[in-house]
């Protein structure tokens, strides 16, 4: 293994552990932003980072599995796309408002 690879697999390798830190950073943020009380601090996460790092290290891993260890990854951009639906501090907490399931608690109306 030359210089050049183990460089690139310690990239890759930070990459993919911050994509999955900061993701369940978000996640946790998010949980806790929905179970607090109105008007209380919550958890502010990493907005939309995790997501593009992990969909940019993706984007090189991939056709590195193809093309050196002859790994087939059936759908490519399903995968490279799915950590930014996954974050919830950018395009997956966007349709989770979209849906209604915010980050903030569910408001009690009068009756």
């Amino acid at each position: 293994m030359s210089g050049g690879y183990l460089l690139g697999l310690i990239g890759i390798s930070m990459a993919s552990l911050f994509a999955l830190a900061g993701l369940l950073m978000n996640f946790h943020a998010w949980r806790t932003a929905r179970r607090a009380r109105p008007g209380a601090r919550a958890a502010a996460g990493i907005p939309i980072l995790p997501g593009v790092v992990g969909s940019v290290t993706l984007f090189f891993l991939i056709p590195q599995l193809t093309t050196r260890f002859g790994l087939e990854v059936p759908w490519p951009f399903f995968w490279i796309l799915l950590p930014l639906f996954l974050d919830l501090r950018g395009l997956g907490g966007l349709l989770l408002a979209l849906v209604g399931l915010r980050g903030e608690p569910p408001q009690d109306g009068p009756d």
